[in-house]
């Protein structure tokens, strides 16, 4: 029996995905100076301190994201995963949550992972021929962070931009994160309950191991040269107003934020696009550790957007799935919010769990017969409770 067979008893089964998998290499050779060192020691924080798991992974384990892993982790829990791709190429020599390494990821497991390209708005050249990329590495959607670093920060009001999500969108990316990747800390406009786990600047000391003179790394090393600059912005930054103009001029692409990515209020008020998705990771991460708050934000998502424009996301590794999976069926609202906000009956969890994301994603339902096609092994069944109605 599994997990949340024996959490929550029953003989429910769901077509369970997760959105938001990093397969990320985050070791020391990989790590272009001491911010990147800083940056995994954070994570790594973060992830001992929201992971619901009782025994939180090592820092080895954290810093590489291997195929067993991913067997062990993720593909056990759930029918497919998406690998949202974060390079941050100022603070990795390779890249962290690299495109090439995660497209070795999906050659490993056929068929049970989503393939997500990436567009630097620094680098304008290569997106001339995202159409090429789509179609050459299979990927059904783009990640873009368009204010990571200070010097290359972009506004998606960029014509150029609109053009490059029209011609990947034709090439088959019709989906788009914005602002969706793995965060020490949340940007600065994010809710309260965002901060669940996050650690102060420099809090999370990690193991010494670059000498005080190298920033950045000098002459004599492997390593690039890393031009100094204030310091790399949180990853889930999005200007809401950028937003809701590029999902209204491109209605055909379909757009997904962070629940994390702007004020509550802000992102409710975007569900007027029926184009925008909002990626649950961090509420959900939140809610144990925020209870109300996290779930008055889930209540005013769900009222806005309803369930089939919300999507079920760990962000593992920082957390592994199967509890989070737990917590959802298992949920209700605090005595003080009962009674105001939808109730997650059977089919709200069908479509937070899976039913949005394989929709968005256009994957196949192993629930539904197919000529030739079995399903794959492993997956978490999913059982309905009485208390998660």
């Amino acid at each position: 029996m599994d997990l949340v067979d024996r959490c929550c008893g029953g003989a429910g089964v769901s077509f369970v995905v997760d959105a938001q998998v990093h397969g990320w290499d985050g070791r020391p050779h990989n790590q272009a100076g001491p911010a990147g060192e800083q940056f995994v020691a954070d994570l790594h924080h973060r992830h001992r301190m929201v992971d619901p798991s009782p025994r939180p992974l090592s820092a080895d384990a954290f810093g590489l994201v291997t195929r067993e892993a991913l067997a062990a982790h993720v593909l056990s829990a759930v029918d497919r995963a998406v690998l949202v791709p974060a390079t941050f190429d100022d603070l990795f020599v390779l890249g962290f949550a690299a495109p090439a390494w995660h497209a070795e990821l999906a050659e490993e497991h056929p068929g049970r992972l989503v393939l997500a390209g990436e567009l630097d708005p620094a680098d304008r050249e290569r997106a001339r021929g995202i159409g090429a990329q789509v179609t050459r590495g299979g990927l059904r959607a783009l990640t873009v962070l368009p204010s990571r670093r200070p010097e290359t920060a972009v506004s998606l009001r960029a014509s150029w931009l609109r053009r490059t999500l029209i011609r990947a969108e034709q090439a088959g990316a019709g989906v788009v994160h914005i602002g969706v990747a793995p965060t020490a800390r949340p940007p600065a406009a994010a809710p309260q309950w965002a901060h669940a786990g996050v650690v102060e600047a420099g809090e999370a000391v990690p193991r010494p191991r670059w000498p005080s003179w190298a920033e950045p790394v000098r002459a004599g090393s492997a390593l690039p040269v890393r031009a100094r600059t204030p310091g790399p912005l949180p990853a889930g930054a999005v200007d809401v107003a950028e937003v809701r103009e590029l999902a209204a001029a491109l209605p055909r692409v379909r757009f997904v934020l962070g629940a994390a990515a702007a004020p509550t209020a802000a992102l409710t008020r975007l569900a007027r696009l029926p184009n925008v998705y909002v990626l649950l990771t961090d509420l959900l991460i939140a809610l144990r550790r925020n209870p109300e708050p996290a779930a008055e934000a889930l209540g005013e998502l769900l009222a806005a957007y309803g369930p089939d424009r919300l999507m079920f996301g760990s962000g593992y590794p920082l957390v592994r799935p199967a509890r989070l999976i737990r917590d959802l069926m298992t949920f209700r609202y605090p005595d003080s919010l009962r009674g105001r906000y939808p109730e997650l009956d059977d089919e709200v969890l069908e479509a937070l769990l899976g039913g949005t994301a394989s929709r968005l994603y256009r994957l196949a339902d192993p629930r539904v017969p197919q000529a030739g096609r079995r399903r794959p092994a492993g997956p978490v069944a999913l059982s309905r409770s009485p208390r998660a109605r």
